[in-house]
This record gives structure tokens, sequence and C-alpha cells, in this order.
């Protein structure tokens, strides 16, 4: 089996057939041929085993690091994106949303992409980290190219030139980039490989969450009816769209780095896996009726599991909940201006465009 463009318009009948035969090696766009892990009870092994490894490139980059280096990593952020200090960032985050949000009183038409999903999420992360707001239209650019497989080398290469001027040129402030800069324990090529993964993490994912969702829910008048009704609910509808058409897509790589059988199957120490969190979130073996969307489900793995469980997670759901109530509560008869969608050929799964009416 073999994953194409086609792929990425629609993945789930392709991952439902995978997921009956079990796990396989699958043909991708680049020529490569990982094992790719769809049902859920296999993800979750694959993303716990110690035989398979998440440093598949020298890159340093934390999510790209095993233990010990991944947990001192990770440790000198973490309590940067805790609940509490996530918490802290709740009236800044209704403010960008209801600026964003003014912005579409009179306009017959709006790209939710371009004027809301976007621009939210990497003001946030932008400000936590202290990045100017002049080099935000600059940084989608550099992630998008990035999040392109044909473009990731060229778009890593560009992100690397400009973290490394934006820490030359950074005046000391309250946010993260300086609290990184005073910590001797970080290399600079980590520092930079970490501030690439913090800006691109922390804008594109929650970018396809907010798009994916609305989609989802405008496609689904009941289930958008049942919101508007219990807006109090929209902290769990979030967690259902996450789970329903979550941002990564087709899933995480890893490497075996010893022979290991999961699912059945026997890898080889040098295979690499493909780990698909979209596939294991529409197991029907774990969730009923997983095509359709139903806010009392349980347990996701949107975010990952184990030791790589989503670093921003916090936030991201922070800014899914406080995206969708404002909208709800403002344009409660917004309404889809077309029925034809594209989605990106990508690393991560979300929309090119997603025009509405905003009727308030």
């Amino acid at each position: 089996m073999h994953i194409d463009e086609a792929f990425y318009q629609d993945p789930f009948p392709f991952l439902a057939r995978c997921r009956e035969i079990g796990a396989l090696k699958v043909g991708m766009p680049d020529g490569t041929t990982p094992w790719l892990l769809t049902r859920y009870d296999d993800v979750v092994a694959a993303l716990n085993h110690p035989a398979l490894s998440s440093q598949i490139t020298p890159s340093g980059m934390m999510n790209h690091t095993d233990p010990p280096d991944h947990t001192r990593l990770r440790k000198l952020v973490m309590r940067g994106f805790s609940a509490k200090q996530t918490k802290a960032l709740r009236p800044r985050i209704q403010q960008i949303a209801d600026e964003l949000l003014d912005d579409w009183v009179g306009a017959p038409v709006v790209d939710v992409i371009d004027t809301f999903a976007f621009p939210l999420p990497i003001r946030v992360i932008g400000e936590l980290l202290g990045v100017p707001d002049e080099d935000h239209p600059w940084l989608r650019e550099l992630t998008s190219a990035l999040m392109r497989p044909e473009d990731m080398v060229t778009g890593y290469s560009s992100l690397v030139e400009y973290v490394g001027e934006l820490v030359v040129r950074k005046q000391p402030g309250d946010d993260l980039i300086t609290a990184l800069l005073d910590d001797e324990q970080l290399a600079r090529h980590e520092l930079i490989s970490m501030l690439i993964l913090l800006i691109v993490a922390g804008h594109e994912t929650t970018v396809q969450l907010i798009g994916n969702g609305i989609l989802a829910l405008l496609r689904d008048p009941a289930k958008f009816a049942e919101l508007k009704a219990n807006p109090e609910d929209v902290p769990i509808a979030v967690e259902e769209l996450l789970r329903f058409d979550g941002p990564i897509n087709p899933g995480v790589l890893r490497l075996a780095v010893d022979d290991v059988v999961i699912g059945g199957a026997e890898m080889a120490a040098g295979d690499f896996v493909l780990v698909s969190l979209a596939s294991a979130n529409r197991d029907p073996s774990r969730f009923k009726n997983p095509d359709v969307l139903s806010f009392d489900r349980g347990r996701h793995l949107a975010f990952g599991h184990g030791i790589h469980h989503c670093l921003g997670a916090w936030l991201a759901r922070l800014e899914g909940e406080i995206a969708f109530a404002t909208l709800l509560r403002r344009y409660p008869d917004i309404e889809l201006a077309t029925e034809e969608f594209t989605w990106k050929v990508s690393v991560t799964r979300g929309l090119t465009a997603l025009p509405v009416r905003p009727k308030p």
C-alpha cells in the first residue's frame, strides 16, 4: 500500500483498511517504506517501547532525542508550559481572540485560517517566547515550508538561519528566549533547535486544531447546535475535535534500534516505524462509532503518549477552548461559504483555506 497525494485529502478510509490488516509496510512519497502502526493498542505500545528511538535526525531537537538528553532538555522548558503558567495566559489569549474577531464585523466572507486560526496561536507563542510581531508573517512562510516533505530540508535551514539571527539581536525581556539564553546548561545548537521546535510546534498544530475543528462542527449542524446550547461543554468538545481530526497526520516517526515485535509484526533494527495517532483515534476497538463526533469520549492520543507527550498540550487546549467559545458567542450563525476544500500535503493535517460567512 502507498501513501500518495490523495491520502492527504482524506486519509481515514486508507487508515481504516490498514487497521484491518495490522502492522504493515507502506510506500511513502519520498520512496521510503516504513512500518505503519494504526491500531490504538499498537500505537500506545510503540510510543512507550524503548526499542523505538525518537532520534531519527542529528538535529538535537528535543522531540528527536531520547533520554537522558530528552529529559534534560524538556526539564529546561516544561515550567513555562505547565497548567498553572498556561492558565495565567487566559486573559491575554481572550483579548487576542476578540481583537481578531472584531475584524470580521461586516465582512461577507472571511478565511478562518488566515484571519483567526493562524494569527491567534502565532501571537500567543510569539509573545511567550519574545519573537517580534513583525516576524510573524515571515515565520508562517518558514514553518509552512518545514511542514512540506519536499521543502523540509531547506525550510529547516532557513529557520536555523532566522533563529540564529533572532538570538543575536534579542533584547532581554520577560520571555522564554531570554530565560533560555541565560541557561548555561544549553549549548548553542541545542538552543537553536529548542527555539525552532517551540516556534513551530507552538503554533502550527493549534492552527490545525482550530481550522479542522471549525470545519468539523460546521459540517455537523446537530453537534454545532448542541454546543451552542451548552457552551460550558466547549472544553469537552475540544478533546473530541482533537480525536476526530487532529493535527498530526500521517504520524510520528520512530527508528528501531533493536529488533522488536509490535502487533505481531517483526521489525528489525534499522527499520523506520510510522506511528499513526490519527488512526488510533479512529480505532473502533477503542471508540464506538469513531467516524462521528460525540462529546463523551475517553482518552485520545492527539498529543501523543509517554515521555514525548506534547509539551504544549495545556496551551493548545486553552487556545482551542477560547477560540471555539469566542466564535460561538460572537458569530453563532456562522456558516460555510463553500463545500470545496483542499488539505495541505504536509506532516500536519490542515486546510489551505476555510472560507466562512461570519453571521453575528
